[in-house]
C-alpha cells in the first residue's frame, strides 16, 4: 500500500510539473519549460503526454536559438557518440541511465534526421515507445511534406494500436499522393480498426509494459470491433447484449467490454442504459477522456432522438425548448471536460470551434491559439483563427493566419479549399480583384462546385472586362 501511495505522489508531482512548463511554454519561457518538462519526466517517464509536450517544446527551443557553422557540426558530433554511449548503456542493463543521456543527445539538434534515428533505436530498446512516437510526431510537425516520415509514423501507430493517429497520418500520405495504392490500402486498414481501440494507448500509457499490451490486445479489440459494427436489434440484440454483460461479470475491469455493451444498447435507442454502462466504465477509469466523450456523445443523441418524437407528435414548441437545453447540455459538458483535461488541445480546439459559431470571436481566438500547438488540429485551428479575426474587422490578422495554413497544404482537399476561398474573400472585400481572381481561380479549377465559387468568378470575370 505504502509503494502505491508513493507512485501516487509521484504522479501528482509530476502532473504539477507539467502543469508549470506548459505555462511557462506558453508564454514562451521554453529555458523554464523544459526544466520542468525534466522534473515531470523524472518522477513519471513512461506519460506520453509529457513526452509529447517536451519535444514539441524542445523543438520550438531549438528552432529559436538554432545556430550554424561548424559549432552545429561540432555540436551533433557530440551528440552521435553520447547516443552511442547510451546503446552501450543498453547492453549493460541501464535502460533508465541509456534514455536519459539520448535525451540530453538529441538536445543539441532535435530535428536532425540522423539523430533521431539514433534516438528512436534507444527508444524502441529501452522499452519507451511514448519516447519514440513523442519524437516522431515532433519531427513529422517540423517536417509537414516528409511524407516518407509521415508514413512511417503511421506505420508505428498502427503497429502500437493507436489506430486513430495512424489514420490522419496515412490521410495526409494519401493527400500529397493519390495514386498510390499502398498508402490506399494502409489508410482503409487503419479506418477499419479505428474504433473499439479509442483510448488504448492514454490508458496504457504512463504504465510499464503499456506498449505490449497494446500490442497483445490488439486480437481482442479486433474481434470487438467487429462485433460493435454489426447492426443488431431484436432478439439478437438481446443475445449480445446478454454476452456482453457475461463478459463483464467475468472480466470486471475490461473497459472494451463496456464499450461494446453500450455501442448495441446505442444501436438500438436504449440511451438510458448506455449511459449507465459508460457511467459503469467511468468508475473503473475515471481519467479516460475518451469515455467521458462517449457518454456526452451519448447524451446529445438521447436529446436528439428525443426532440425528433416530439416534432413527430406536433409538438414543436417542447421540441424547441428540449434543442436549447440539448445546445445548453453541449457547451456546458465540452467546458466541464475543458477543465478537466486542461492539456486535451483537441478538446479546446471544439470549444473553439462552439465559440465562433456563437459569434464569441475573443473566447474563440483564445481556445484556437492554444489549439494551435496540437499537430493534429494546427491547421484547422488556423482557419478557424483567421475566420475569427475577419469576423471582428481584422483582415490583416486573418490574411496571416491563412497564409500560414495554406504554405503547409499541400493539396488542394478541402481545408485548402477553405484556406484559399477565404483569402480570395478578403482580397475582394479590399478591391484587389485581380488577386482574388487567382485565389478564386485556384478553388475553381479544383471544384467547380464549391459554395459560391461558381458566382464569383463570373462576377470577377465580368469586372476584369470592364
Amino acid at each position: 500500500m505504502a509503494e502505491s501511495m508513493a507512485d501516487l505522489q509521484k504522479k501528482i508531482k509530476s502532473q504539477n510539473f507539467q502543469a508549470k512548463a506548459t505555462q511557462a511554454a506558453e508564454r514562451g519561457a521554453l529555458d523554464v519549460a523544459l526544466s520542468l518538462y525534466r522534473q515531470a519526466l523524472a518522477l513519471n517517464p513512461f506519460d506520453e503526454g509529457i513526452r509529447r509536450q517536451f519535444h514539441e517544446a524542445r523543438v520550438r527551443h531549438f528552432a529559436a536559438k538554432k545556430k550554424g557553422g561548424l559549432g552545429a557540426a561540432f555540436a551533433e558530433m557530440g551528440a552521435q557518440m553520447k547516443m552511442g554511449k547510451a546503446q552501450a548503456l543498453i547492453k549493460k542493463n541501464q535502460p533508465e541511465e541509456a534514455l536519459a543521456l539520448a535525451e540530453e543527445a538529441l538536445d543539441a539538434n532535435p530535428l536532425s534526421p540522423k539523430l533521431n534515428e539514433l534516438y528512436f533505436d534507444v527508444a524502441q530498446r529501452t522499452n519507451h515507445p511514448e519516447a519514440m512516437l513523442s519524437a516522431m510526431e515532433a519531427l513529422s510537425s517540423s517536417f509537414p511534406n516528409d511524407m516518407e516520415l509521415m508514413l512511417r509514423l503511421g506505420k508505428t501507430y498502427m503497429q502500437a494500436g493507436v489506430y486513430g493517429r495512424a489514420r490522419d497520418c496515412f490521410q495526409k500520405a494519401a493527400q500529397a499522393k493519390p495514386s498510390d495504392l499502398t498508402i490506399q490500402k494502409l489508410l482503409k486498414d487503419a479506418m477499419a480498426r479505428d474504433t473499439m481501440t479509442a483510448g488504448g494507448w492514454e490508458e496504457n500509457a504512463g504504465k510499464r509494459g503499456g506498449f505490449q499490451a497494446l500490442i497483445r490486445d490488439k486480437e481482442l479489440a479486433a474481434k470487438l470491433d467487429r462485433e460493435a459494427k454489426a447492426q443488431v436489434t431484436g432478439d439478437d440484440a438481446e443475445a449480445v447484449i446478454a454476452e456482453a454483460k457475461a463478459k463483464i461479470a467475468k472480466e470486471p475491469k475490461n473497459v472494451n467490454y463496456y464499450r461494446a455493451l453500450a455501442r448495441v444498447y446505442i444501436q438500438n435507442k436504449r440511451f438510458d442504459e448506455a449511459l449507465a454502462t459508460f457511467a459503469d466504465a467511468k468508475k473503473i477509469n475515471p481519467s479516460d477522456p475518451e469515455l467521458d466523450r462517449n457518454w456526452a456523445d451519448t447524451k446529445i443523441k438521447a436529446y436528439e432522438a428525443e426532440i425528433e418524437a416530439l416534432k413527430a407528435q406536433g409538438k414543436d414548441d417542447e421540441a424547441y425548448d428540449k434543442a436549447v437545453e440539448k445546445a445548453q447540455f453541449a457547451f456546458d459538458d465540452l467546458l466541464r471536460r475543458v477543465e478537466a483535461y486542461p492539456n486535451d488541445l483537441g478538446l479546446r480546439y471544439e470549444l473553439g470551434v462552439m465559440y465562433y459559431d456563437n459569434e464569441a470571436y475573443d473566447d474563440a481566438i483564445q481556445q484556437f491559439q492554444l489549439a494551435q500547438k496540437s499537430p493534429k488540429h494546427r491547421l484547422e485551428a488556423l482557419y478557424h483563427l483567421a475566420c475569427c479575426f475577419k469576423a471582428k474587422g481584422q483582415p490583416d490578422m486573418a490574411v496571416m493566419q491563412l497564409d500560414a495554413a495554406n504554405s503547409q497544404l499541400p493539396t488542394m482537399d478541402d481545408l485548402k479549399k477553405r484556406v484559399v476561398y477565404t483569402l480570395g474573400q478578403i482580397a475582394e472585400e479590399a478591391g484587389d480583384l485581380d488577386k482574388a481572381f487567382d485565389y478564386y481561380k485556384d478553388v475553381y479549377a479544383a471544384d467547380i462546385g464549391f459554395q459560391d465559387i461558381g458566382e464569383r468568378m463570373q462576377r470577377l470575370h465580368a469586372a476584369k472586362k470592364d
